[in-house]
């Protein structure tokens, strides 16, 4: 918590007043006279509260550049006519909003107009999905991801991230890591792992951008989606907010949020210098709830929760903005850090206290300078930082490594007498779960660092916006990875403390042998290993020509990957360059680096004023995440022992897809809008493992070895179907639904391991075109919205009530003859079908949340309830191959499961411990969960 504060308060003092954006938007449309239509030249336009303004031309057109998303009044004015103000004009980043507006000389007419939603952004010429903080802040929904996943086109396991983490989607048939998610213009996946750690919380963000697809040629290293989140920034006026959410006295799962905003000018009564803080603490009993939880009946042992499964987490929010004149600078702080429990299924039983513990802290700064050249042009300046950290390791030892197989310091701790120093205890007597007191054998931490740069200029020029722009990105990675059991061997004493961590042959990337960050170059003795400094550059030019019946986007981007990574000079010959029996300098050689080019082209056709066609075509390049590039020196040296080891031999470039999408977008009536959107995807050069066939010497025995390759491909097509219906009397609704095949020759990195490992002595793993695990057939979420506003119906006013429907078929699965959990997956037993041939059961979920405020002057005081999986739904999101069900494999039916279990000392007690083994609570979505909250607004504060 200390620690938390000190790196707010120093982002506090060192960017007070400075704040970076996700993209900008355009303003642009024509100002008329109310009765002869006739345009009128130089009529005023000021969006309130900002210097950005323009004046109308000769044909009363005018357009805003430079304006970062979000929702602003607008104002506009001219001599003789009265003024007249549009609210709720929401701006979306890289999108022109039009905005025609009729001025009138009768000056009783009212003064201010509420400009209605639209219900999609007209000059987009792709899939575009905007969700802006009114909206976010009704939806029993938390989290940028699972915001994300009630869109068309997503699919997102229930239950996902759980409460404290992540949610993984798959967007249009993409895997998981072809999303990019971006906060104030910094891109938050980690390149290393492809994952995104950065964590927002709903109170702070102002808007989210999903785009599906299409996307302009500014965004990269992203194959299926881009998740745009613009967090809030102060106001003219100062606000307040606190929200407390906790679940701890209405169910069994301890669910404990407290957020906190304060925003406004930094200097009372100036609307140019503004700040934004927020801050949220989560603290979780059971982290990840299940629909069901263990049962143990061989000790009488059951729980109504996931035990030692807790977790806590932090977030923070820092923005502050300037403007002087025709300048810029902003800056922003987004900081979240996580300490939770993973879940160790063998332990459940009698060591649930030995589940790892993870902790991990993200951090992302950045720094924006704008200038306004002119009226039609600007330019943009953005740095940034973003560091992130991850440790994770036993759940009593953690970082203590050298505590873990040593005996006394067990004993004298937790009461554990090991076998042996250096050894571990082992399962009990039912040969299932594991004895008190074992150790979970590995240490690992993991740290980057990403500093980067990026600079655009834009430019009118008539019906086009130019845009041009370059950036890089410059990592420092470093990984380290141990079994920490080993340490206290006794034969290890002996040697120096470098020559017994040696022996254990960690994993080292960036760090001396010990695992203390390590700066220089690899040494002759291997005690200290250099980080790994990857480059990403980038450039683009776009041009969106913009007619009154036509959107052109066209764009082109360029990418350069240099991952300066070592890699073997022949992976067939992996020893022949140097000593045939060890891997040395001369077995390797620097991978060039990749220059790529990548055309992007959208079209937008606004037949009508209410109806419009999109199509776009674009290819999409991403480097895959590095950790199925980069091996550590003692990586290698498995090979000399194992030949049937997995090995990373550096063979692995980008990935690639091609995106074909074409849409329907109509307004009906006033009410409601209807998108239909068809789409096509071919992926190629997706990374998966590979038999990978060597000899030690030219002419030697062949052996092989499993090694991720550039292998697979795939197709995915669909119609994506959504209707929207805005308020009508206090209802309004969204539906959302896809239909789509996803198809490949692989679901993930590593999905052919297992085909690998049983191709001993063959030729090459068969190329098999089937499902793949994400291949969600249907998919869709309804969203019925109730709200009285203020004064409406007496005392219901303020009452609001959001249901949110969701529904999916199942995913596929493998069957098999044969499933016996005590054995590795690689062991299971024959298929009994096709690849992915089998589809487990759909889910159906409704979640509730329900509000009534109470408003006093200027505050806002709001209790709600809030239930997830209102019908406590059992949804099942994995069965076992064997029988399609969540509970049971039915091994122990089968003349092999029934021999192994009258073969133990106690049949009965094995066969329920293996009863116990199968039933395993992630096998099903979420339980019912009851949250009680109570929020406390207070706006538009002045002094």
């Amino acid at each position: 918590m200390k620690r938390i504060f000190t790196v707010l308060i120093g982002t506090l003092l060192l960017s007070f007043s400075l704040y970076a954006q996700s993209g900008v938007g355009k303003l642009s449309g024509k100002v008329i006279d109310a009765d002869t239509k006739e345009p009128l030249v130089g009529a005023n336009i000021v969006i309130l509260n900002t210097d950005w303004g323009a004046a109308t031309n000769v044909e009363g057109e005018y357009f805003v550049l430079n304006i970062p998303p979000g929702t602003y009044d607008v104002r506009f004015s001219y001599v003789g006519y009265a003024p007249k103000t549009i609210q709720n004009v929401r701006i979306v980043a890289g999108v022109t909003y039009e905005l025609n507006v009729e001025l009138s000389t009768d000056f009783t007419l009212p003064e201010i107009v509420v400009q209605d939603k639209k219900f999609f952004e007209e000059k987009a010429t792709n899939t575009k999905k905007v969700i802006d903080s009114e909206q976010i802040n009704r939806l029993p929904v938390k989290g940028v991801e699972r915001l994300a996943s009630l869109q068309s086109g997503v699919v997102m396991s229930e239950g996902s991230g759980g409460s404290d983490g992540n949610a993984t989607i798959n967007v249009r048939g993409g895997r998981g890591g072809e999303v990019l998610y971006i906060v104030d213009g910094i891109p938050q996946n980690d390149v290393f792992t492809g994952d995104n750690y950065s964590q927002v919380s709903n109170a702070a963000i102002e808007q989210i951008s999903f785009e599906i697809g299409g996307y302009e040629a500014k965004y990269g290293q992203a194959q299926s989606g881009i998740v745009n989140v613009t967090t809030k920034t102060g106001s003219a006026n100062y606000s307040l907010y606190a929200d407390v959410l906790t679940s701890s006295y209405t169910d069994n799962y301890g669910y404990n949020l407290y957020t906190g905003t304060l925003g406004g000018p930094i200097i009372p009564g100036n609307p140019k210098q503004t700040f934004f803080l927020s801050f949220e603490r989560g603290w979780f009993k059971d982290s990840d709830p299940r629909a069901i939880n263990y049962e143990f009946p061989s000790i009488g042992k059951s729980y109504d929760f996931i035990p030692e499964n807790d977790a806590g987490v932090y977030r923070i929010t820092a923005r502050t903005s300037h403007g002087f004149g025709d300048w810029t600078a902003r800056l922003g702080a987004n900081i979240n850090t996580r300490d939770y429990r993973g879940v160790v299924q063998t332990y459940m039983k009698n060591n649930a206290e030995h589940n790892t513990r993870n902790k991990e802290m993200n951090q992302s700064y950045t720094l924006r300078l704008s200038q306004n050249v002119s009226s039609n042009s600007f330019w943009n300046l953005t740095a940034g930082y973003k560091f992130f950290k991850q440790e994770s390791g036993d759940g009593l030892w953690f970082d203590d490594i050298e505590a873990y197989g040593d005996s006394a310091k067990n004993a004298q701790k937790f009461g554990i007498i090991l076998p042996a120093n250096g050894q571990r205890i082992q399962f009990d007597e039912n040969g299932i779960f594991a004895r008190k007191g074992r150790m979970w054998n590995n240490y690992s931490k993991y740290q980057s660092n990403t500093i980067s740069g990026d600079f655009d200029f834009t430019s009118q020029i008539q019906n086009h916006l130019i845009e041009i722009g370059f950036g890089a990105n410059y990592h420092t990675i470093r990984n380290y990875s141990i079994a920490p059991i080993g340490l206290a061997l006794p034969n290890l004493q002996s040697l120096s403390p470098e020559e017994r961590y040696k022996t254990l042959t960690p994993s080292v990337i960036g760090f001396d042998i010990f695992g203390k960050e390590e700066t220089s170059e690899d040494n002759a003795e291997l005690t200290k290993f250099a980080p790994r400094n990857p480059l990403l550059a980038y450039g683009y030019i776009q041009d969106r020509f913009e007619l009154e019946d036509l959107v052109l986007n066209v764009g082109v981007r360029f990418d350069y990957f240099d991952t300066k990574a070592d890699i073997l000079k022949n992976p067939e010959l992996p020893y022949a360059a140097g000593n045939p029996q060890e891997f040395d300098a001369a077995d390797f050689v620097k991978k060039k680096a990749e220059f790529k080019v990548s055309p992007r082209i959208g079209l937008g056709f606004p037949v009508t004023a209410t109806t419009v066609f999109h199509a776009q075509y674009g290819k999409f390049i991403q480097q895959p995440s590095l950790n199925q590039l980069y091996a550590a020196r003692f990586d290698y040296d498995f090979l000399l022992s194992d030949a049937q080891a997995t090995f990373l031999n550096g063979q692995v470039n980008s990935e690639e897809t091609t995106q074909y999408e074409v849409g329907f977008r109509q307004v009906l009536g006033n009410v409601a809008a209807l998108n239909i959107t068809a789409f096509y995807k071919n992926t190629r050069g997706l990374i998966n493992q590979q038999v990978v066939f060597f000899s030690r010497t030219p002419g030697g025995a062949q052996e092989e070895y499993y090694a991720p390759t550039n292998t697979d491909f795939g197709t995915i097509k669909g119609l994506a179907f959504s209707l929207d219906v805005s308020r009508v009397s206090y209802f309004s609704m969204s539906l959302n639904y896809t239909y789509s095949i996803a198809e490949g020759t692989g679901s993930s990195t590593n999905s052919n391991f297992v085909a690998a490992f049983r191709n001993t002595g063959r030729d090459r793993i068969p190329k098999v075109i089937a499902p793949l695990d994400f291949d969600q057939r249907h998919t869709g979420t309804i969203n019925l919205d109730f709200y009285v506003p203020k004064g409406d119906l007496g005392i219901f006013e303020l009452l609001s009530a959001n249901v949110l429907i969701s529904f999916n078929s199942g995913r596929p699965y493998t069957p098999l003859k044969e499933q016996n959990l005590l054995v590795g997956t690689s062991n299971y037993g024959d298929t009994k079908g096709y690849v992915n041939s089998a589809y487990g059961p759909g889910n159906f979920r409704v979640d509730l949340k329900l509000e009534k405020g109470f408003a006093l002057g200027n505050a806002m005081f709001t209790p709600y309830l809030w239930i997830e999986n209102l019908f406590d739904a059992d949804n099942v999101v994995n069965v076992y191959r064997s029988t399609g069900s969540p509970l049971t494999t039915g091994w122990l039916n089968t003349p092999n499961g029934r021999t192994y279990a009258e073969s133990t000392p106690n049949p009965e007690k094995f066969k329920q411990d293996y009863q116990s083994l199968e039933r395993n609570p992630f096998n099903f979505g979420i339980p019912r969960t009851i949250k009680v909250g109570f929020k406390v607004n207070f706006s538009n504060i002045t002094f």
